[in-house]
């Protein structure tokens, strides 16, 4: 991991559904305005508009993981990390609480951090003649669209068939989709730092019982047949509809990640803090 150094110019981006996001973001930016250059508005804004200001080192997110993620679709490729507080639930992206973020939050601005890197997936929709680029940092689910019919995805392995799903669809998720819709359907999770990619049908006749784990390098290519519609979903809130004949190509981008600040003992905190957010049930240990 590299360090992080204080950042300049900040962009405070909130959850617009949540008047206790903006009311801490708004609380944020009148105590750092006197040190470094603050701008805040709504993450939903921001995708539509942009940024109010492009020149920024680093993002601080306020809400849940939806919030990130809306983030990094704001960076799209900028390297400027993200510093994510969490509002929500269990807040696997996020790395600092709301109740804490007056004891935790400046240690991080005056560059008490690091910056981890996760991987994201490349897609591309081939559909009438046409491309359409989308990138996601958790997932993407093909699936049947509004009406409860069983649809057949055929997914091919670097260019040779491998199965043919029957159900309601396939979630393709990173390592850091692996704590989310995938791990709701059994796959497995995957370290923050690996480069491979899951496959997890969703209510398949023929499923692989934890997934299929990937390779970095690997090329998926899954199309999908159904009388009626089906739907794309890029990390939860791109939707776009598919008909017969369309593809979808799915790699892990080789030359673009999306980054994030953390402390400085992340990397060794990781899996205790995850058991901790899921509450699994550990067991004692059985010591040396």
């Amino acid at each position: 991991m590299d360090k992080f150094y204080s950042p300049k110019i900040i962009a405070i981006l909130f959850n617009q559904k949540s008047k206790d996001a903006e009311s801490l973001a708004l609380d944020i930016k009148q105590k750092l305005k006197d040190d470094f250059e603050v701008y805040s508005q709504s993450a939903e804004s921001a995708i539509i508009k942009g940024l109010n200001n492009e020149k920024i080192d680093l993002i601080i997110s306020i809400g849940g993981d939806g919030t990130v993620l809306r983030c990094a679709h704001v960076l799209n490729g900028s390297t400027a990390p993200i510093l994510g507080i969490n509002l929500g639930r269990l807040g696997f992206l996020c790395e600092i609480d709301s109740s804490d973020i007056n004891q935790k939050l400046l240690p991080y601005l005056e560059g008490k951090g690091v910056i981890e890197h996760r991987s994201i997936l490349k897609i591309n929709l081939f559909k009438n003649n046409s491309k359409k680029e989308f990138f996601a940092l958790n997932d993407f689910v093909l699936a049947r669209g509004s009406k409860i019919r069983i649809i057949d995805v055929e997914a091919s392995l670097n260019n040779n068939h491998f199965a043919t799903y029957r159900g309601d669809g396939v979630v393709v998720s990173t390592a850091t989709g692996s704590t989310a819709y995938s791990l709701s359907l059994g796959g497995a999770i995957l370290s923050p730092s690996s480069n491979n990619m899951i496959i997890k049908p969703i209510a398949s006749h023929a499923s692989l019982l934890g997934g299929l784990v990937m390779e970095s390098d690997a090329k998926l290519i899954l199309k999908a047949d159904s009388r009626e519609d089906l739907s794309l979903t890029v990390d939860g809130f791109i939707d776009t509809q598919l008909r017969e004949f369309d593809y979808i190509e799915i790699q892990i981008d080789d030359s673009k990640t999306v980054n994030f600040v953390r402390s400085l003992d992340f990397k060794s905190e990781y899996w205790n803090s995850l058991a901790k957010k899921l509450e699994l049930r550990k067991g004692e240990s059985l010591g040396r």
